[in-house]
């Protein structure tokens, strides 16, 4: 679930995008952060399209999409990107809209990070500015797996972001 901004390749300099992203949303972080933080995302978008691509399933809160971070060019290539790798077998996105009202992202970001080893339980990691958390008991990653049904299918949430991106335009 991501609740605050989208750092994707989008068109031209696929780095101005997400600075200005990653800038905004660290507020006073260093440059030298900022690009290290830059450069992590940039080289995890490689592993959507290596030769055994990642399942990446991303709920997105609808704030991502209307929030402008960057201004009207970049957001535009944000959310062009964000359509773009939808067209990957290996990728869903789905927006959960404002109207899902209380949903469990709603006291911050999270990811699950699924296995598919029995062995390996599923998990829930959380992290802010100073701390990370990792939430491995099996009804509490369950709770966090429930925004899937709260959010757009996603065909649904494909058309929502395309509406968002021609307000940009």
């Amino acid at each position: 679930m991501e609740r605050s901004i989208v750092v994707g390749d989008g068109d031209g300099d696929s780095s101005a995008g997400a600075a200005a992203g990653v800038g905004s949303a660290l507020f006073i972080s260093s440059p030298g952060e900022i690009e290290r933080r830059v450069e992590v995302r940039m080289v995890r978008q490689t592993l959507l399209v290596q030769d055994m691509p990642l399942r990446f399933w991303v709920v997105l809160d609808e704030a991502v999409i209307r929030r402008p971070v960057g201004g009207p060019e970049v957001m535009r290539s944000q959310l062009k990107w964000l359509l773009d790798i939808t067209d990957l077998p290996n990728v869903t996105i789905q927006v959960l809209p404002f109207a899902a009202g209380v949903h469990p992202g709603t006291n911050g970001a999270f990811e699950i990070m699924e296995f598919p080893e029995p062995a390996d339980p599923d998990v829930v990691f959380m992290e802010n500015f100073t701390v990370s958390l990792y939430i491995e008991r099996e009804t509490d990653v369950y709770r966090y797996g429930l925004l899937r049904a709260k959010a757009l299918d996603p065909d649904e949430s494909h058309r929502f972001i395309a509406e968002a991106a021609s307000q940009f335009e």
